[in-house]
């Protein structure tokens, strides 16, 4: 049985459990603000950033 994408996201699991996985967008490319953006969801050390 082939299942279409959309029907995947609205069928439940069938086994009984589930893992709630967080998700983040950052920017695209490469700059401080995206660089800031990584520390900050990884809680690194200021020093780290001034470094």
């Amino acid at each position: 049985m082939v299942l279409k994408r959309e029907e995947l996201k609205t069928q439940e699991y069938k086994y009984g459990f589930t893992t709630e996985i967080e998700n983040f967008k950052a920017p695209k490319g490469l700059s401080e603000k995206t660089i800031r953006f990584i520390s900050k969801i990884k809680k690194e050390p200021k020093w780290m950033l001034d470094w």
